[in-house]
């Protein structure tokens, strides 16, 4: 769900860099029961891949610095799930979920440009837990893209 949507059209010769994603999830949730490091490292690449197939941008990167846009994220709710559970014995047993708040920022102003806090789940065994991160990553990006386009027409 797009939380604060674009006020004025992006300038497509920009660069963009997919910056930190944080967890902020109660502090009683054992470690665990976190997503991975490895997880997050490669929802970063989901990102990166989906925002750059939708060209919004001349160039994204997955390195921090001084470009032009950034977008980070923070995940809020998260619930591993098991594929195997979901396999063997199905009926919403071992459902993994997420919901994670990304946000566009000018990095040089540090206006949040475009916001949104984007939900996702894997409930079948023939999924992996990492299908929902590849989820949320176009939801974002096809998010963006259409209010961009939006913008773009007038």
């Amino acid at each position: 769900m797009v939380t604060q949507s674009l006020s004025a059209r992006l300038d497509r010769g920009r660069a963009c860099s997919i910056g930190e994603i944080t967890e902020s999830l109660p502090a009683d949730v054992e470690a665990e029961d976190k997503p991975s490091l490895e997880d997050v490292n490669q929802f970063r690449e989901y990102l990166k891949k989906e925002v750059t197939n939708k060209e919004i941008f001349l160039y994204v990167s997955d390195m921090t610095g001084n470009l032009d846009y950034e977008v980070t994220g923070n995940i809020l709710a998260y619930k591993r799930g098991s594929g195997a559970v979901r396999f063997l014995i199905g009926f919403g047993l071992g459902n993994a979920k997420i919901t994670v708040e990304l946000k566009l920022r000018n990095t040089a102003t540090g206006e949040i440009l475009f916001a949104g806090n984007f939900k996702q789940s894997v409930s079948s065994g023939y999924e992996s837990g990492m299908d929902m991160y590849r989820r949320v990553a176009k939801d974002f990006a096809r998010g963006l893209s259409k209010q961009q386009k939006k913008l773009e027409k007038g």
